[in-house]
């Protein structure tokens, strides 16, 4: 059963992650007559959920598959989980991220001692460095979602939701969560769907690359037609995984996409309201309530909020707006 494994990648991660808040905001839940619960994972190790995923992939390796070291590819925040986690057990990564990364990204991973590799991702894809790497070198490749190591380990966030739920005697009406490859979502999907089947889970993207909305729709992955830049740049992927539209084409009730512009608005107001950082690509959840795109008129909202890693110039001039 799924929710075995789900229950061992918490035992196996416990230790070495943080148990991140759910949080609730009088001022918030007035504005929009409902009750919202944050579940503030930008508070996470490295400022993204994604050493959850991480962890439990590579405390799965044996010391063999450990010492011929690490590879993976990101355009930052599993980047940073998974040169944190090589540094913390003495082994060797490397990094493939594309040139125009997030600045605050390249640096953080870099200071964790990984080895990065920039690439144009108009002439070649991360994938193909990442299997010439693994041909060459031997190292053990960690996907950033197509995989259900990473993404059992990205469930235990809701499995630590449903916990916080429990106690406080509140059932789900609505969970909110932003999407890229779908990794995250279909983790949180895969607790929260066991204990409530009637919850309604939504992926929220950003304009562009709404590929997992179109996918689902479809019925089948679709593949973003364009290569533009958003400022969601943690949620650019070109098409959902293999694995992840699996899990999320029976899960999820649907999806929302967000414009630039209302992102921006998302990280000024939830600075501004909870005095809390958080990046475009992990508060465009919120987005979707302050942008009214969703009825949550007296309902149970979980709102994960996923990451905090974004530069300081482009912040300030975010609330400064």
């Amino acid at each position: 059963m799924k929710i075995n494994e789900i229950l061992k990648a918490k035992k196996r991660i416990s230790k070495y992650i943080i148990r991140t808040p759910l949080y609730s905001n009088l001022e918030i839940n007035s504005i929009y007559n409902s009750n919202i619960l944050f579940k503030f994972e930008n508070l996470q190790l490295t400022g993204s959920f994604k050493p959850r995923g991480a962890f439990n992939k590579i405390l799965k390796l044996n010391k063999n598959q450990l010492k011929k070291g690490l590879v993976a590819y990101s355009s930052g925040n599993h980047a940073q989980a998974v040169a944190y986690i090589a540094s913390m057990l003495c082994i060797s990564s490397k990094i493939i991220m594309p040139e125009d990364a997030s600045l605050i990204k390249m640096k953080k991973t870099k200071d964790y001692g990984a080895e990065i590799i920039l690439f144009d991702k108009d002439k070649v894809t991360r994938e193909e460095i990442a299997r010439k790497i693994v041909r060459d070198e031997n190292r053990v490749l960690i996907k950033p979602y197509d995989d259900m190591d990473i993404i059992y380990g990205q469930s235990t966030i809701g499995l630590e939701i449903y916990e916080e739920l429990k106690i406080n005697k509140i059932n789900p009406d609505i969970v909110l969560c932003s999407c890229g490859g779908g990794g995250l979502i279909a983790g949180v999907s895969l607790s929260l769907k066991y204990f409530y089947p009637k919850v309604k889970i939504y992926a929220i993207e950003p304009e562009n690359y709404n590929d997992m909305t179109k996918s689902i729709l479809k019925n089948k992955r679709i593949k973003n037609k364009n290569s533009k830049n958003s400022i969601c740049d943690a949620l650019m992927s070109s098409m959902p995984g293999e694995l992840t539209f699996k899990i999320n084409k029976k899960l999820l009730s649907g999806g929302i996409t967000i414009k630039d512009k209302i992102a921006k608005k998302a990280v000024k107001e939830f600075y501004e309201k909870l005095k809390i950082v958080t990046e475009p690509g992990g508060v465009i959840p919120f987005a979707a309530i302050l942008n009214k795109d969703i009825n949550v008129k007296n309902k149970n909202v979980v709102c994960i909020i996923s990451g905090s890693n974004i530069d300081k110039s482009l912040f300030s001039d975010i609330i400064n707006l």
